[in-house]
């Protein structure tokens, strides 16, 4: 039953009763109610709210402020019989009976139907506040911020839900919408888009021209060539699409032009030879791949999906995932000496021509030294133009008994299997402890903290602490190591530092802008910071790098389609995962709101077995998510899936 008392934050505030009656509060009461929802998730201490809300004020002023909007709106809900705050003498938390604009508008990506749409945008009345004056310099900057992202959501649900939907009820949605937002090129494409799907170019053009004028004569700009080129080419107006793939290969999207693509195959060797670890040859390629993901001049198909390929027969897979070159290699022994040889040739997927090949003679303890020259030999080959001198500046490990641990702990850290996290880190310890100066340990030991704290839920803070420490260090040691930013990104994000998490994140792609997991962990801040377009283009990058994605791209991707209301997709990357453990409660969520009660029953018995105290209010206090809306969808969803 929909509550009847409602209080509307957007456009104009007021608050309304059951028959419709307009109760007008003080502007900071409204204020209040903004702060307390979009801030501090409805419940807050009174100190903090009044130093936000009072900025200029003392702080024992602020709290006297903020006692006397208090006793105001009490009078008001005394004479009109509501209520909007619950106070004590230390907290105040926002009554959550009150039917919230901010919070209804959220539920516009979860609309099944246009009326339902059509009521829910209509929800949208103005900026937040608008006519809110003289609240104080820091407190109109983040009222603009806010401002800016509620915006942007109800474009982004209202469009995503409008394409949905189709057909007439789209359209008039979408009308609408383009009154609301009068000046938005997302409204525009899309009211352009289903006019175009309903064959009616003239209804197209029509949009597009008076879109077109008010662009003109509000701000003195052209649309953008992607909204020019709808009416240009209509014959290409079908939006980027998402192929599913069978088996692990989850997604390719059309490739764009950009550089040229390398993926370094796993070495061939003979495991029975005892002078080489078994897991040395995979960290190898790792390690000649981060570095070569510092080039803008060519971009690396990730480790874990290089690993996946075989050797023998790759190339016909190679050229399946669009990839331009395979590095080929094999390790033997060195008949001429003690040593062993690794035969290297870089060979163009298309026509299988040898490009380039050459053979270094080297001992297990050289192996950083030759890898490092072999990148500096690939990037020479494959382009004039590449940041050789950037490459070869790239620290090595010293110490033969240190880089063996630190290939240990990085092993193990490719898991999301808490004992073997752990023992990852007692290697990298050890490596640490031999050869200090190292950031890829620092990094690696920063991340081996993040994952422990996502694994156990967030319950130990001190994680974070060792974590951040760790990363920092990496980041002096070596301020051009843009793993170490993501660390820092991540430990920002799980501090819910969102502002930082972002960048830290952002300084981690533009230092390592082919990076996979890099561009993977970015794609999840954006979609924490409530910005999933982004970040679904990010998953989408990292996984074209990355193409048999690893289950933590497939977590993000489904975590993105679950907040764009896009079930069935959200289900189909979930279900990929190889170990789907750690995304049991969302893969119930996401089956509970498709209207699959079996199934989401069967994955909330599974988490709970996992987890058997785990707690919905509990765990969304610790959620780190920009938009509070995004955070009642989710324990909506949780709820509907049986979970408490």
């Amino acid at each position: 039953m929909r509550e009847t008392i409602t209080l509307q934050l957007l456009g104009t505030p007021v608050l309304r009763l059951a028959d419709g009656t307009a109760v007008e509060l003080r502007q900071k009461a409204y204020a209040l109610a903004a702060v307390l929802y979009l801030e501090f998730r409805e419940r807050a201490r009174r100190s903090a709210v009044a130093e936000k809300v009072w900025e200029a004020s003392t702080p024992e002023q602020a709290m006297t402020n903020l006692r006397q909007t208090l006793l105001h709106t009490r009078g008001l809900e005394a004479q009109y019989g509501f209520e909007l705050f619950d106070a004590d003498s230390s907290k105040i938390e926002l009554n959550r009976t009150i039917s919230l604009d901010l919070r209804e508008i959220g539920r516009i990506r979860t609309a099944s139907d246009a009326a339902e749409l059509e009521r829910l945008v209509g929800l949208y009345n103005g900026e937040l506040l608008g006519g809110a004056s003289d609240l104080g310099p820091e407190f109109t900057q983040w009222l603009r911020t806010e401002r800016v992202h509620i915006e942007e959501a109800f474009a982004s649900q209202g469009v995503e839900a409008a394409l949905r939907i189709g057909g007439t009820g789209g359209i008039a949605v979408l009308t609408k919408m383009s009154t609301q937002l009068p000046l938005s090129e997302e409204v525009c494409r899309a009211l352009m888009t289903l006019h175009l799907r309903n064959d009616n170019d003239t209804a197209a053009k029509s949009v597009f021209n008076s879109f077109r004028n008010r662009l003109i004569r509000e701000v003195g700009a052209e649309p953008s060539e992607e909204t020019t080129s709808l009416i240009r080419h209509p014959v290409e107006r079908p939006s980027a699409k998402i192929y599913a793939l069978p088996s692990n290969q989850i997604l390719e999207r059309a490739r764009p032009a950009f550089v040229p693509r390398v993926v370094l195959l796993p070495p061939l060797q003979d495991l029975k030879q005892g002078r080489l670890p078994r897991h040395l040859a995979p960290a190898l390629i790792e390690d000649v791949t981060i570095g070569l993901t510092r080039l803008k001049s060519l971009s690396v198909i990730a480790p874990h999906t290089a690993w996946q390929l075989d050797p023998f027969s790759a190339l016909d897979e190679v050229r399946a995932h669009q990839i331009d070159y395979a590095v080929e290699s094999r390790v033997a022994p060195d008949f001429a000496s003690d040593a062993l040889s690794i035969a290297i040739r870089l060979v163009r997927s298309a026509g299988r021509e040898i490009v380039w090949a050459d053979k270094f003679v080297f001992r297990s303890s050289d192996a950083p030294e030759v890898y490092w020259n072999f990148a500096n030999g690939i990037a020479r080959s494959l382009a004039d133009n590449i940041e050789s001198a950037e490459l070869a500046s790239e620290r090595t490990m010293r110490d033969a008994d240190a880089y063996g641990h630190y290939l240990n702990g990085r092993h193990n850290l490719r898991s999301f299997d808490l004992p073997k996290i752990r023992r990852g880190r007692k290697s990298l310890r050890l490596a640490r402890d031999m050869d200090p100066e190292q950031a890829s340990i620092e990094s690696l030991l920063a991340r081996s903290y993040v994952v422990e704290w996502v694994l156990r839920s967030g319950s130990d803070r001190t994680l974070l602490s060792k974590a951040k420490l760790h990363a920092e260090r990496a980041v002096a040691i070596d301020p051009n190591d843009g793993t170490a930013y993501r660390e820092l990104g991540r430990v920002a994000l799980f501090d819910r530092d969102l502002d930082g998490s972002l960048a830290h994140m952002s300084m981690a792609a533009e230092l390592a802008p082919n990076h996979a997991d890099v561009l993977a962990d970015y794609a999840d801040t954006l979609a924490h910071n409530s910005n999933f377009t982004a970040a679904q283009q990010k998953i989408e990058e990292a996984i074209r790098l990355n193409p048999i994605a690893p289950d933590e791209y497939l977590w993000t991707l489904g975590g993105i389609y679950f907040f764009r209301g896009r079930w069935e997709e959200a289900l189909s990357a979930l279900q990929q995962m190889r170990n789907q453990d750690p995304a049991l409660r969302l893969m119930a969520a996401v089956a509970a709101m498709a209207g699959q009660m079996d199934l989401s029953r069967t994955y909330r018995l599974r988490a709970l077995e996992l987890q058997p105290d785990f707690n919905v209010a509990r765990w969304a206090s610790r959620m780190p998510q920009r938009d509070p809306a995004d955070v009642d969808f989710y324990v909506e969803a949780l709820i509907k899936a049986g979970f408490r």
